[in-house]
């Protein structure tokens, strides 16, 4: 039998907007609700991002085999080749260009400044002097032909003694081939690091070579080589004051993590699970409470408000509150109600304005009363359905790792693609009497294959576009991953309200739980439809980081104006907010999408539909969901870091070898974390709140504004749906 309710009954006038309701199928089981409209849906985007991430990691593989990572940690030699593991240590021969470039007005970075790959970094010699020379090989034709690659390693590459004596004063005035060595450095990642004062020993053989090399040593360089050490002391000092402090600082919290560990574990990660579970406890029992009481807080809040401008204006003076509140209360607002102290005519306009916003969210919170029932009623039915399967707590964990395991590949892939450039030549400065020119040897027609600039890895267009690629595909599948987790705990959940309560079979076996079961069917059904979903909107954050970009670079070329910048902050404002406008759309999107099984588009409209028939309870839901979730959160979170400081108050932490020097830093973690987990937790019950919520406005639609397969913890508040034999016998008893 069908019976189609109009638009003028009571029961269509029930809680749920309900008019223009389809007929009622008193036959229909929950599972024929949830089941019959259910087929594969927007497979034409599973398609296209099946497509999408094939292309994706080829793209990563041909990275792979074909970026070096190295060239962005250590760069390139002088010929603009790679260190080996033959010769891994990259040395910088002439530390005047570096101490040059601190102070060059002119286009010249670090790549720019002559280097070349050693087995180790050079020390300083004991007794006399120290050279690293060129590669005997050197493609510039600066070397020593007579000496293989091998046996210049092996004579610590240095062949100066047997170079000829304009190759000698040449190098004396550090252009090559051979640089002295005057200070000491230490292999940091493979680059060979200044450090410390020039080696006496080392300045007094020079001193001597340009003597008997340069008359005396009035050589063009010996004054620059000698005022190495001094200036380099200046810069390591710099530099190890700059370092030192954060450095240490870090290695002692590194230290404490290492002494600190059982509490970071304890407090965490285990107490804020624990925790949580508590609050959804509380959630189950004490919502009502709860929400009463922040109803309760709003209006006197806004009364209070009201009343205090009022005294402000001089409306109400000090005598007609002292009767209210006692004569010490009315003594001490005395001092502030002073209306000679501000405008009295505009702070009474005020007051007045207060006043008519306070009765209308006076009368307004009592006209929601039952909306709050209802709203109280969701709540608690969404923690029920937690509760009769607590494995769905832990669901958001695997997308979690999943997204670890993503990421991991992503930054790797990335960083190849990245490396694969192709080196060339970069631009700078080639000027007489400026570095790098000033310490060639051949300063004719440059650039030479003596004299140039340093090299770079260079990006081309399709590199470019090659790692906007890539970033695209992290944006969709980080999204991708949060589709089919709201699509799996939305179907667990509305599987429990439509069939009344409960999983019926569905907990039986660990590999049939409700939650698996869910997995399976939104995987099976709907994996196109959060393929579309999730393109919506990574195109949006896509756009966002564009835009981004874009502005960085304008500010970065000097033109940001105050009127870039205020369109610049409007438009991303803008795409900011319609991001999360479609991601709102989305989530109840893929509640629907559970429900009914239809496709997205259809499934966004009917929720959108059901949501704006439904304002006032949807509205009441929210608000009061939110505020307690978001207290939940807090709650977990500060109630961690607390328990971690007591637990590091201990003397087993203040005192002894597990000592640590500062509990502050192990306290923020906790609470971070905790406030992680909690917020993991928290997902799950917003999302049997809003899935709850969808249900039940479905469930009045499809049933003429009374819910037919609600649990019976929202029977109770609503009344009940009854057939029309269910009608007819309740008639006959009576």
């Amino acid at each position: 039998a069908r019976h189609t309710p109009s638009c003028d009954t009571p029961a269509t006038m029930g809680l749920c907007g309900c008019c223009g309701s389809p007929p009622v199928d008193e036959a229909a089981t929950g599972d024929d609700v949830m089941n019959r409209n259910r087929r594969c849906t927007d497979v034409l985007f599973l398609i296209l991002y099946a497509a999408f991430m094939v292309a994706f990691f080829a793209i990563g593989v041909i990275g792979f085999t074909s970026g070096d990572p190295r060239i962005l940690l250590y760069g390139t030699d002088y010929e603009g080749k790679l260190c080996t593991e033959d010769l891994p240590a990259r040395y910088w021969v002439n530390p005047l260009e570096i101490y040059e470039l601190t102070q060059a007005t002119h286009t010249f970075d670090m790549k720019d400044v002559k280097s070349i790959c050693l087995k180790d970094c050079p020390v300083t010699a004991s007794t006399g002097l120290n050279w690293v020379c060129n590669y005997p090989d050197s493609v510039d034709g600066y070397g020593y032909a007579a000496t293989t690659r091998d046996e210049w390693a092996a004579i610590n590459y240095d062949y100066y003694d047997m170079l000829s004596d304009a190759l000698k004063k040449q190098s004396l005035n550090n252009k090559g081939p051979c640089y002295p060595v005057l200070l000491p450095t230490v292999n940091a990642y493979e680059s060979c690091t200044y450090y410390g004062n020039a080696s006496a020993t080392a300045v007094t053989a020079l001193k001597a070579e340009m003597t008997d090399k340069g008359s005396g040593g009035n050589l063009e360089g010996d004054a620059e080589l000698l005022a190495v050490g001094p200036m380099v002391a200046v810069l390591s000092a710099t530099v190890s004051d700059y370092l030192s402090t954060p450095m240490a600082t870090f290695e002692r919290y590194v230290d404490d993590f290492s002494q600190a560990w059982v509490v970071l574990l304890v407090m965490g990660f285990i107490a804020p699970v624990v925790l949580s579970f508590v609050w959804m406890g509380v959630l189950r029992y004490f919502t009502g409470m709860f929400a009463y009481l922040i109803i309760f807080m709003v209006n006197a809040m806004a009364m209070l408000c009201t009343l205090y401008l009022y005294m402000k204006a001089g409306v109400i003076g000090s005598d007609q509150v002292t009767a209210y509140v006692g004569t010490d209360m009315g003594d001490n607002l005395e001092g502030y109600t002073d209306p000679s102290e501000d405008n009295a005519e505009v702070m009474e306009v005020c007051a007045h304005i207060a006043l008519a916003i306070t009765i209308c969210l006076f009368l307004f919170s009592i006209l929601m009363l039952k909306r709050v029932r209802t709203a109280v009623a969701v709540i608690k039915v969404a923690t029920q359905a937690i509760g009769g399967a607590p494995s769905v707590v832990f669901f958001p964990l695997a997308p979690v790792f999943a997204s670890l395991l993503f990421g991991a590949w992503w930054i790797a892939a990335g960083i190849y693609i990245y490396s694969s450039g192709e080196i060339k030549q970069q631009t700078c400065t080639l000027e007489a009497g400026k570095s790098p020119m000033k310490y060639c040897a051949d300063q004719t027609n440059v650039p030479n294959a003596n004299c140039h600039c340093g090299y770079e890895s260079v990006m081309d267009e399709s590199l470019q576009y090659t790692l906007l690629y890539h970033l695209f595909g992290l944006l969709w599948t980080t999204q991708f991953f949060q589709a089919m987790t709201m699509l799996t705990l939305a179907s667990v959940f509305a599987t429990y309200y439509f069939r009344g309560g409960s999983y019926g079979t569905s907990l039986s076996g660990w590999l049939n739980t409700p939650v698996i079961q869910a997995f399976r069917k939104m995987s099976w059904y709907h994996t196109g439809s959060a393929a579309f979903g999730s393109l919506l909107v990574a195109i949006l954050q896509f756009i966002r980081i564009i835009v981004a970009y874009m502005v960085h670079q304008l500010k970065k070329a000097g033109k940001d104006n105050v009127l870039v910048k205020y369109a610049a902050c409007c438009v991303q404002y803008c795409l900011w907010y319609l991001q999360k406008i479609i991601e709102w759309i989305n989530r109840n999107t893929y509640i629907l999408i559970a429900i009914e099984g239809k496709s997205f588009c259809a499934s966004a409209m009917e929720a959108l539909s059901l949501i704006f028939n439904n304002l006032a309870t949807v509205g009441a839901v929210n608000v009061i969901g939110d505020v307690l979730l978001f207290l939940g959160k807090l709650s977990v979170s500060l109630t961690c870091g607390v328990l971690a400081f007591l637990y590091l108050d201990d003397d087993a932490y203040t005192t002894g070898e597990n000592k640590v020097s500062s509990p502050l830093l192990i306290v923020v973690f906790c609470i971070i974390f905790g406030f992680v987990i909690a917020g993991l937790f928290m997902s799950v019950v917003e999302m049997a709140i809003d899935t709850t919520l969808l249900s039940f406005c479905k469930d009045c639609k499809l049933h003429g504004g009374k819910p037919r397969y609600a649990p019976p913890l929202l029977e109770s508040v609503l009344g009940k749906f009854e057939t029309k034999a269910e009608k007819e016998a309740n008639k006959n008893k009576a």
